[in-house]
């Protein structure tokens, strides 16, 4: 009696929980979004919806803005040259030829007398002849016209050396002005054709060529001077890769967009899921491999990740993965025909890696890692630069991104 007696309070208390209007709410509002996840999940499987979350080209931004009018970005009259390239498989790329601000001060009159805007032939120009003519002049090559803090970096890198740097800059297929739609292999020709139009056409040696990638422009710009090297001999004064990520079937597995929502995150304590998930990815974007090969064919390599530690949309140990392949990538092409050669079989692991590393701290600004150990004199330099604030976007308009600018085209 006593114990049955004492056991019904609880069934009692069981029951009474089991319909409280609360937890009932709280209950069917979790399975609301867990049902919603779901969907996104199954959505992102489909190729239309992965392509348009990948390269998110169908948001034109700026929105407001003519990017064919630079002057509404706050640039003087025809300080800027916006122009089409023509990809090998006949793409429109919509560019820009930013003018170094001293040199524009000084052919100010001149420029200000021609109509703004865009013009047919780029080759025409004061601009380009300014850029042409002179062999001192540096030009830096980036991607994304005049989206998010694009125009003002072009500022801040400009005032670098007001009177030497040029910038081209050009849209991806698919992106703001240009044709054609995305895909690996037609970004990569994207940048290819940028960076040829840079040296055979305008005339601007390699060694006085920096190439900066943001974001998904880091694996665009490895692609291209993986290719150019691989392909052409093509070494170049430098290459910054800005919030970078090793490749996209990670990415995707620790990527939260705009910072805040998180991809498949949620799903972390069940591996297995997420490595069925990553099978779906239809682009590999494998900038590790594309790395190694780079390693491999450009002995003169001067490469820099530079990442916020405040990155909250992709994380800074995406940069720290490819500096650790970089540096297996040297290791192994250091002890070709050595009695060392075994190591190209057996990478060093991680803690290796962090062991064997050089780093300067550079107090509360961040600190640069440098792989040193198998380098020849002259030949690679790959740095891993971590700044202590940035955030995903603003890191490229920061001190470091000008301090390494200056220093790969050795001003």
């Amino acid at each position: 009696m006593c114990l049955i007696s004492s056991s019904t309070p609880a069934v009692t208390s069981f029951k009474m929980a089991g319909f409280n209007p609360t937890l009932k709410k709280a209950y069917w509002s979790l399975v609301a979004v867990g049902g919603v996840y779901v969907v996104l999940i199954a959505l992102l499987i489909h190729p239309v919806v992965q392509k348009n979350l990948v390269y998110l080209h169908n948001i034109k931004l700026p929105i407001w803005s003519d990017i064919s009018r630079p002057e509404q970005f706050g640039f003087a009259g025809n300080e800027i040259t916006p122009f089409y390239l023509t990809t090998p498989d006949n793409e429109q790329l919509f560019a820009w030829h930013v003018l170094p601000q001293a040199l524009y001060a000084q052919h100010r009159d001149e420029l200000l007398r021609r109509d703004v805007g865009l013009v047919e032939d780029i080759t025409q120009t004061l601009g380009f002849r300014l850029l042409k003519e002179d062999k001192e002049a540096r030009l830096l090559n980036a991607g994304n016209v005049a989206q998010g803090y694009r125009p003002e970096a072009y500022r801040v890198w400009s005032g670098v050396d007001p009177s030497k740097i040029h910038i081209l800059t050009f849209d991806y297929r698919g992106f703001g002005r240009s044709s054609g739609d995305p895909s690996e292999t037609g970004l990569i020709t994207d940048a290819v054709t940028a960076l040829n139009f840079a040296i055979h056409t305008a005339g601007v040696d390699p060694s006085r060529i920096v190439i900066v990638g943001h974001s998904l422009g880091t694996a665009v710009a490895l692609g291209a001077t993986e290719q150019l090297a691989r392909e052409q001999s093509i070494e170049f004064a430098g290459v910054i890769l800005c919030a970078s990520f090793s490749k996209l079937k990670t990415l995707i597995l620790t990527y939260s967009l705009a910072g805040m929502v998180p991809i498949l995150k949620p799903l972390n304590p069940y591996p297995v899921l997420q490595k069925w998930l990553t099978k779906f990815v239809r682009e590999p974007w494998d900038g590790e491999e594309r790395l190694k090969s780079l390693i491999e064919h450009s002995p003169h390599l001067k490469l820099t990740m530079l990442h916020a530690h405040n990155d909250y949309e992709i994380t800074w140990t995406h940069a720290r993965l490819l500096f650790h392949t970089a540096a297996n990538a040297i290791m192994a092409k250091s002890t070709e025909g050595t009695a060392t050669k075994g190591e190209i079989d057996s990478p060093l692991k991680f803690e290796e890696i962090e062991k064997r590393k050089q780093r300067t701290e550079l107090g509360d600004e961040g600190w640069v890692d440098t792989w040193v150990e198998g380098v020849p004199v002259g030949g690679w330099r790959i740095e891993h630069r971590m700044v202590t604030w940035g955030s995903h976007d603003r890191v490229i308009t920061s001190s470091a991104a000008r301090l390494l600018i200056r220093d790969m085209l050795g001003l």
